[in-house]
């Protein structure tokens, strides 16, 4: 367990996430120029609507198969397809509730688009499922390929629904889109992983594994719901008080983070294997390692904010600009939601699921409480200061807690710093957004990251430099 372990671990990983998370960041702009205030703003509500079904739906069996294909201690003969049968039984039965209970709603209330609802939670499902068992397979290469594949149709297919006349409804075209790619990556997931069904039908039900991993499992349930409630429930808490085309102005202010989640979520992967497979709870490394990512993860927010006001302009359509305003204090949501997701791991090797669950709600709980007090009196920046203050109070607790499993020590002077010098760089933007303004304020921040960050900036030229020779 070391530095080179955890690097080539995310280098594997960004190469299938890196191409992903650009092209679905790009996608965004060119959803802008095509798509009205309106329809945008329908097309990000029916996507939170699936975001917050899925985990129900799922019962986040993703989640649960990976862990325990990683439970080294478990080695027995047909332990794995014992796994993967217990957890796609408990998927189906899901799947079939699921599917009575959208028909029997839809019989009784108008659900938009209720067809391509249900395509699109059902894929949704079974993607990270199967992309989740190839991690847990030791398969990452073939996880990174998958996500370039499936990136690559939702891009390439999006841009024909968007520009021919294959779909009248251009939001239904986007629907259509994400089922059609999905579907492709998981039937190429199938194929590889086919061997887990040869001994499908000779194992059998196990009653006590499967309450076994809905127990772990259903704390995580909850989680995803109370990170739902953070990102997402702003739409609707929107939609309350102000317009769909309020909702659409934030759609895009929330979309800009993207381009921090780019590396958060490839390091993320790599350091959730390390921290469950990891045996050394006391190595300096972890503590090392932390410090570093929190640097790394503000000095970017950092960056991004200053360059906002120029990449909303060169990126969207006119109507849209004004989303760089909340977009600022989202990036320092963004920022601590990562930081959380790093302690976060730290609960999952010890299959402590109801911690992650507890703070994720205590968040949760605050971003409500100031979305819904300060809507009225400060427009779209309440559900952004609610995402920021939510995350960094979840890191708080987080940060207390996983000190009795993994005892972690933060440079605070640093921490300190660099928060003052992103404040202080928002408070300036607020002040004046001219095109001067923004770009020597990037180019102050791009001169503060190097500086906090001149180690590992150190090891990745000198890395470099021993790769061409």
């Amino acid at each position: 367990m070391n530095s080179n372990t955890l690097l080539k671990s995310t280098l594997i990983y960004t190469i299938g996430n890196f191409g992903s998370k650009i092209l679905s960041f790009l996608l965004i702009p060119i959803y802008s120029y095509y798509l009205s205030r309106k329809e945008l703003g329908e097309y990000d509500l029916v996507l939170t609507s699936v975001n917050l079904l899925v985990p129900f739906v799922s019962l986040q069996m993703n989640e649960a198969i990976y862990r325990w294909f990683l439970d080294k201690e478990n080695e027995k003969e047909n332990y794995i397809d014992n796994i993967f049968k217990q957890c796609s039984i408990l998927l189906l039965v899901s799947f079939i509730s699921f599917e009575l209970l959208l028909y029997l709603a839809g019989l009784f209330y108008h659900i938009p688009y209720q067809k391509e609802l249900s395509l699109l939670i059902i894929s949704s499902c079974l993607l990270p499922f199967f992309q989740q068992i190839l991690r847990g397979l030791g398969l990452t290469r073939y996880y990174s390929f998958i996500g370039i594949i499936n990136s690559f149709f939702i891009f390439s297919f999006s841009l024909l629904f968007l520009l021919t006349d294959i779909f009248q409804d251009k939001v239904q075209g986007i629907f259509y889109a994400l089922f059609i790619s999905n579907f492709i990556a998981i039937l190429l997931m199938l194929f590889k992983v086919s061997f887990l069904f040869k001994k499908y039908v000779s194992i059998k039900i196990n009653y006590s594994l499967q309450r076994q991993i809905l127990f772990y499992s259903l704390p995580l349930i909850l989680n995803s719901i109370s990170w739902w409630v953070i990102n997402a429930s702003d739409r609707y808490i929107i939609l309350k008080f102000l317009t769909i085309e309020d909702n659409g102005i934030y759609a895009v202010s929330a979309r800009l983070p993207a381009i921090l989640t780019i590396f958060n979520t490839v390091f993320m992967l790599a350091w959730q294997d390390m921290a469950i497979s990891g045996n050394d709870p006391n190595n300096p490394f972890f503590s090392k390692l932390f410090n570093k990512y929190i640097a790394v993860n503000i000095g970017l927010s950092t960056i991004l904010i200053a360059a906002t006001p120029l990449i909303t302009e060169v990126l969207f359509d006119s109507k849209f600009y004004e989303s760089w305003k909340y977009a600022t204090l989202l990036y320092i949501g963004s920022c601590f939601s990562s930081i959380s997701g790093f302690l976060g791991a730290i609960y999952l090797k010890t299959k402590s699921t109801k911690g992650i669950f507890i703070t994720s709600m205590i968040g949760a709980l605050v971003n409500v409480f100031i979305s819904v007090a300060f809507i009225k009196y400060i427009g779209l920046y309440a559900p952004a200061l609610g995402t920021f203050v939510s995350f960094f109070v979840m890191f708080i607790i987080r940060y207390r807690q996983t000190a009795e499993i993994l005892k972690l020590d933060i440079d605070i002077k640093s921490f300190i710093i660099q928060l003052l010098v992103v404040f202080s760089i928002i408070i300036l933007l607020y002040i004046n957004s001219s095109h001067l303004i923004s770009i020597s304020l990037t180019v102050l921040s791009l001169f503060l990251f190097g500086y906090f960050n001149k180690d590992i900036l150190k090891k990745v030229f000198n890395k470099l430099n021993s790769l061409k020779k």
